[in-house]
């Protein structure tokens, strides 16, 4: 089944975490933006007020008030795990992540961002992940890009955390992020076919407004992120 969610958001967002700036000229890639749409092509922060710090997505261009992601759910995926792609989706939305995308790699991340060139700028898994894993990725990502871990509580966060204590030779390079309790499967037992949103995005929170076909549902969570302890 696929699920196709159109995002609007609202005046007030703030980047979870702001991506690094893009190369000044860019080579020419599958979305079709052009050489030398760096950051000296993109709209001055002041044109964006209620934006806070300027976002800055791997093109190099303005982000879209409204946007859409569309789920494609693997045999057997359980619902809880669509909706923390989703989530992952949107609070990276200005890394322009990709949802399912191989790298090349052994390993196959639930969202990726990539650079111009085709780097990985950041990894995203969602839910439950091997310690063996974790480290692998940890360690063959690098100093510099971010390896993020969703999953649906802090609780569930804090017993992967003590999981992977002294498992991962990397551990500052790792955050996992967290909802509140029933956040994740509310979202996940209101997810169809299709979807609209409404979001407020911040530092430590995101408010939704999930309308669907049959519903319409108001959900608040805070953002608990949690670093791993070598």
């Amino acid at each position: 089944m696929k699920f196709t969610c159109t995002i609007e958001h609202l005046p007030g967002s703030r980047p979870l975490e702001i991506p690094p700036r893009p190369t000044r000229h860019m080579t020419r890639h599958g979305a079709g933006y052009a050489n030398g749409f760096g950051m000296d092509a993109a709209p001055d922060a002041d044109e964006y007020p209620d934006y806070g710090p300027r976002p800055v997505p791997a093109s190099g261009l303005p982000l879209p008030v409204r946007d859409r992601i569309v789920l494609d759910a693997a045999p057997g995926e359980v619902p809880w795990h669509i909706a923390l792609k989703f989530l992952g989706y949107l609070l990276y939305r200005e890394w322009e992540p990709r949802v399912e995308e191989g790298v090349g790699w052994h390993y196959k991340p639930d969202l990726v961002s990539l650079d111009a060139a085709g780097n990985i700028r950041l990894w995203l898994d969602c839910g439950n992940i091997a310690a063996r894993k974790t480290d692998r990725v940890a360690a063959k990502l690098g100093e510099d890009t971010p390896f993020r871990i969703l999953r649906r509580t802090e609780k569930d966060a804090r017993q992967l955390a003590a999981t992977l204590a002294g498992k991962v030779r990397h551990p500052q390079r790792v955050r996992l992020i967290a909802f509140d309790a029933g956040f994740v499967d509310a979202i996940a037992a209101s997810l169809d076919s299709t979807n609209r949103i409404k979001a407020l995005r911040g530092t430590d929170r995101l408010d939704l407004t999930f309308e669907t076909r049959q519903d319409r549902l108001e959900l608040r969570s805070r953002l608990h992120v949690l670093e791993l302890k070598g």
